[in-house]
């Protein structure tokens, strides 16, 4: 059967993201390019300008790549939960955890030169919207939802940064876990309790991510 045009469109602009995280990971590229990305793809410069209106545009768009794909992770575990504390716990642990089981994911968020802010803000985004939830049901106690929000998702992001440098150790996962539900106001036994409560890790599709990929 001949592809379509919109099925064409599709697969050329999954080959420009796919050709930026090889490029990314790769480790040796000091400055991302346009004339680098697409000989990687194999493309015109005009057809990158058909799809991107500059550089940084691409580099969101694989930012958002990995946030979605983040986000089917989290919602993979913490699916069947009404409980916020427990919901933030778990979701926690899953995103530290892919920073102890895919090393591959730190090396394009803090060593290929991405701007890490560009995740960091979609992240940012979840904890505030899980933040909000908790205040409503009574689960969590704080008196400024964004700012908690900012400190959370900040603590977050340099713990896995931490994990993926080798300054944190996988068991150092619940304590920092126990820690952030207590400054959300959770009762001490009960930070512990989630903050212990095995987990499966939920690996996460391999790099480079594709647009076209089936959940």
């Amino acid at each position: 059967m001949p592809t379509t045009a919109p099925q064409k469109r599709e697969r050329t602009r999954a080959d420009l993201l796919i050709a930026i995280q090889e490029l990314l990971l790769d480790g040796g590229v000091e400055t991302l390019s346009v004339p680098q990305v697409i000989a990687r793809a194999g493309v015109s410069q005009g057809t990158f300008y058909n799809y991107f209106d500059c550089l940084d545009a691409a580099l969101d768009a694989v930012a958002d790549l990995l946030l979605a794909e983040h986000a089917r992770g989290l919602e993979f575990v913490r699916s069947g939960s009404s409980d916020f504390a427990e919901v933030f716990a778990c979701s926690t642990k899953q995103t530290l955890l892919v920073g102890h089981h895919m090393p591959e994911v730190g090396r394009l968020l803090f060593d290929s030169g991405l701007p890490v802010d560009r995740l960091v803000a979609g992240l940012r985004a979840h904890m505030h919207r899980d933040v909000l939830f908790g205040l409503s049901s009574g689960d969590f106690t704080a008196n400024d939802s964004q700012a908690t929000a900012s400190v959370l998702g900040g603590a977050i992001v340099g713990s896995w940064l931490d994990i993926h440098r080798g300054r944190l150790l996988i068991d150092s996962i619940p304590p920092v876990v126990e820690y952030l539900l207590r400054t959300l106001g959770v009762a001490p036994r009960k930070a512990v309790r989630l903050a212990k409560a095995p987990q499966q890790f939920h690996r996460l599709h391999p790099l480079p991510l594709s647009p076209l990929l089936e959940v």
